[in-house]
């Protein structure tokens, strides 16, 4: 008797070693690094600056009085406050690869031309390095062989209401509390955005008070995320991110979150991303993918939020 063809031509748990079976590979290639990018999403419109070294004006009104004179009250001399002034770097991205002529004229699976498919891998990984920084960038100058950076979120000068809590509990009253701190500076910024991590974002949709949910009999739908946090002090969007600062395990009190005003934020280019095809060297193809960014912020006090928080999530 003849011995029976099957289809144990594989290894255990690996490819096929020889053997006659045919392998099947999806003409696709999935990347499962996140590109969700939402601050560079929600920045305003981008615009341009023209030195390495930005500075913006701020300007406040003196403190609210009563403004009451006598009648023949004369002609006093008053002090004039000017504007003062606060700064940023720009950041210089860079990215550069190369595609060999025998990689770019063998058959691949899931890509045309391996040069244009490292080409767009390169610029979405500057892309998410921009987004990291806006939101974690700690600023950074000096002699020519010192990288400048600029500041993210988190680390921007006179941001009043950016506080360290020193592992407070992020429950619904802490949270309310951050944003009335911004309405009791009485500056003219309205909190439009809060960015948070998973454990915060989880700790916000738990919040329960004056919660209404109206939903169809027929939609069996649980309702278990918070996407707007309404108070006395407006209506915030709730936005989950993976750069603010996050605690390794559940209760840790590492976590952190920003909130914006959106009108007082934008990217300011000074060399805006560009991809280059350099000079052939040898028998292969060369790029470079470079740019000059900062983070242009009108008012510190249009960020705030806070560091060293503790999510608040029940033990189910």
């Amino acid at each position: 008797m003849g011995s029976l063809q099957t289809f144990q031509e594989f290894t255990s748990g690996a490819r096929p070693q020889g053997g006659t079976i045919r392998e099947l590979v999806l003409g696709r290639v999935t990347n499962v690094i996140s590109k969700k990018r939402p601050l560079l999403a929600f920045l305003k419109g981008t615009g341009e600056v023209t030195n390495t070294y930005v500075e913006s004006l701020t300007d406040v009104l003196p403190a609210r009085a009563h403004n009451a004179v006598v009648e023949d009250y004369t002609y006093t001399a008053q002090d004039s406050v000017q504007p003062s002034r606060h700064f940023t770097h720009t950041q210089s991205l860079y990215a550069s690869g190369q595609v060999t002529d025998t990689a770019r004229a063998v058959g691949r699976y899931g890509m045309s031309d391996p040069y244009t498919y490292q080409v767009n891998k390169k610029l979405q990984s500057v892309l998410n390095d921009l987004e990291h920084t806006c939101h974690r960038g700690s600023a950074a100058s000096g002699e020519t062989n010192v990288p400048r950076q600029f500041n993210g979120l988190l680390n921007i000068p006179g941001a009043t209401t950016m506080t360290a809590m020193s592992g407070v509990t992020l429950t619904e009253g802490v949270f309310i509390d951050l944003l009335q701190a911004f309405v009791d500076n009485n500056y003219d910024v309205d909190v439009t955005r809060t960015f948070v991590n998973s454990w915060l974002k989880r700790t916000i949709s738990e919040y329960s008070t004056k919660n209404t949910f109206n939903i169809p009999t027929d939609a069996r739908t649980q309702i278990l995320n918070i996407e707007r946090h309404n108070s006395d002090f407006g209506d915030v969007d709730i936005v989950y991110t993976q750069d603010q600062l996050k605690s390794a395990t559940k209760h840790g009190d590492t976590n952190s979150l920003v909130f914006v005003d959106g009108d007082h934020l934008s990217l300011g280019w000074l060399r805006p991303l560009k991809v280059e095809p350099l000079a052939r060297d040898g028998t292969r193809d060369r790029f470079q993918i470079s740019g000059e960014v900062t983070l242009v912020y009108d008012t510190a006090v249009a960020v705030g939020g806070a560091t060293q928080v503790s999510d608040y999530i029940n033990a189910t």
